[in-house]
């Protein structure tokens, strides 16, 4: 008993089940009381909108615009009246830039101006509570409703191309120029393009917000040259042209003036900036009258046959300005302000001097040969003959260089004579003057000269024999030979009353001996029964002892011509 009765009158320790118990009923007041609280907002809501409606009753909603006409405040007449004036300007919007007027469009605007006032009466009156809240605060932060209106694109489009057009301007680079003497600038201007899209879309803005006014989009360009880059080129020009340029040889003087000198002043464009320079070719023009003078052309020593020999006739030196060191000194001192200049003048020797003529003069006659030409009397012939010659006589050829029949003879005027053309007899220009090109052909031979060029015939000749002849064709069958002696060698041709046509080759002698031989190989009958020859032509050429050529050097075939037809004339 006792022990249960010290046990009972200990602490027990707490358990969860001994917590202090939740008022369940709590969380149901309070949504009771916040839902009392919004039905008294709402409640004081509807009040206010009903005292706004009240007080605003028959007016559009303070802070209200159409486009951006501000209507807040209006009745609906108001609105309505202020809205056809303002869409009345849309009938020639004006376009402008730079605060100027440049251009009016005609977008053909049609604006409902009853269905636009209606659309700005109904803001904050449409619509549930907080829509009509909205629209109440209208009056603190503005609220813009879009016109009911209609308008042409495509007006509007042409409206801004025409003018893109109209406004549209190349930019223009400044440019230094001379005229008489008189330096001058013309100033750069910038350039504009109109900037269609943007243009376009603010005068579609416009029209919506019922602007009159629209200001284009654009942008300038500017030009590469500006003025201020011209300045220094144009200060380089007046120095050049500010008084005359004296030039001076001797004591002859010849003068430019300022207009004339302008004439030869230019401005390239040289990183990107013009700079004065001096047109050295119109300079050089401008010195025409001191060239005239001062320029003297050397006359070569040249030979002349004279009685039975080649003699000299004497050359003589000549003068010429210095082209190139005037033009420099020119060209530096012309834009510093000088104002005088010396010409430069150095003597100028000809090719071929006396001296030199004396030591190079031909002498002798190398090699000569002769031709009959009294088997043809076609009198053309023989003055085609004639002319060729006399164009070839007194011919010189430099040691070394090449001599061409054709470049003598092809710019003569000849008479129609025989010719052989294809295998046959005909008519031409020119006949006769393979017999004086053969004639000379062999003259060479015997000279010991290095034959270049030379064509036979294509049928047997009755001036020559078989093997020596050579033709030409203007254009396209020349005889060339070279010189490869040590001096000069000289032509002799002629047509001698004798009835031959004589060659002779002057110049020093070289102590070469020549031998040409002449030998058929074959003989056939070829078609038609034509006789077909062959002829191996050989030349032996020796100095002294010493054997400097010794074989064939030439191998020809010939065929029978046809008879003689004069329709080939």
């Amino acid at each position: 008993m006792s022990k249960l009765l010290r046990r009972s009158n200990r602490p027990r320790a707490k358990r969860p089940q001994d917590k202090p118990l939740r008022d369940r009923n709590a969380p149901k007041r309070e949504r009771g009381r916040l839902r009392g609280a919004l039905i008294g907002l709402c409640a004081l809501l509807s009040l206010l909108v009903a005292a706004e409606s009240w007080a605003s009753m028959g007016e559009i909603r303070p802070g209200v615009k159409v486009g951006n006409v501000p209507v807040g405040g209006m009745t609906r007449q108001e609105a309505r009246a202020l809205l056809e004036e303002e869409s009345s300007g849309l009938e020639r919007i004006a376009l402008k830039r730079d605060g100027r007027i440049v251009a009016r469009a005609n977008p053909g605007v049609r604006t409902d101006v009853g269905a636009s006032v209606e659309r700005a009466y109904s803001v904050g009156r449409d619509g549930g509570l907080l829509e009509r809240l909205a629209g109440r605060s209208a009056r603190v932060s503005g609220t813009r409703v879009e016109p009911t209106i209609r308008y042409d694109r495509e007006a509007v489009r042409n409206a801004v191309e025409n003018l893109e057009r109209d406004l549209r301007r190349e930019p223009r680079n400044a440019s230094v120029s001379v005229e008489g003497g008189e330096v001058t600038v013309s100033e750069a201007q910038d350039g504009y393009r109109l900037d269609v899209a943007a243009t376009l879309e603010r005068l579609e803005s416009g029209i919506r917000n019922l602007d009159a006014t629209v200001t284009v989009s654009g942008r300038e360009i500017e030009s590469e040259i500006s003025t201020a880059e011209v300045e220094q080129a144009a200060k380089e020009a007046r120095a050049a042209t500010g008084g005359e340029v004296i030039l001076s040889a001797g004591e002859r003087e010849w003068r430019l003036s300022p207009a004339r000198i302008g004439e030869t002043i230019e401005f390239p464009i040289e990183d990107g900036e013009p700079r004065a320079r001096l047109d050295r070719a119109a300079m050089w023009a401008a010195l025409s009258e001191a060239r005239a003078a001062l320029n003297v052309e050397p006359v070569e020593a040249s030979y002349e046959l004279s009685g039975p020999g080649v003699s000299i006739v004497p050359g003589r030196s000549g003068r010429r300005i210095e082209e190139r060191k005037l033009l420099n000194a020119l060209e530096k001192g012309i834009f510093e302000g000088r104002r005088r200049y010396e010409i430069p003048v150095v003597v100028v020797r000809p090719d071929l001097t006396t001296a030199e003529a004396r030591t190079l003069r031909p002498t002798t006659v190398l090699g000569e040969y002769k031709t009959d030409y009294t088997w043809d009397t076609d009198p053309g012939r023989r003055t085609n003959m004639q002319l060729a010659s006399s164009a070839l006589s007194g011919t010189t050829v430099a040691p070394g260089e090449v001599f061409s029949y054709n470049a003598v003879t092809e710019p003569l005027d000849y008479e129609e004579a025989k010719v052989i053309e294809e295998g046959a007899v005909a008519y031409a220009e020119g006949g006769g003057l393979s017999q004086v090109s053969s004639t000379l052909f062999m003259a060479a031979n015997y000279a010991g000269l290095e034959i270049i060029e030379a064509h036979p015939h294509s049928a047997e000749l009755p001036y020559i024999p078989p093997g020596l002849d050579t033709t030409v064709w203007f254009g396209a069958l020349d005889l060339r030979f070279r010189n490869d002696t040590e001096g000069y060698i000289l032509i002799e041709q002629w047509q001698g009353a004798d009835g031959y046509n004589h060659a002779r080759i002057w110049g020093q002698p070289t102590g070469r001996r020549v031998e040409i031989r002449s030998e058929k190989t074959h003989e056939d009958t070829g078609p038609k029964g034509r006789r077909i020859t062959r002829y191996a032509v050989s030349k032996t050429i020796t100095r002294g002892d010493e054997v400097l050529f010794d074989g064939v050097f030439r191998r020809v075939t010939y065929r029978e011509l046809d008879p003689y037809d004069p329709e080939n004339e």
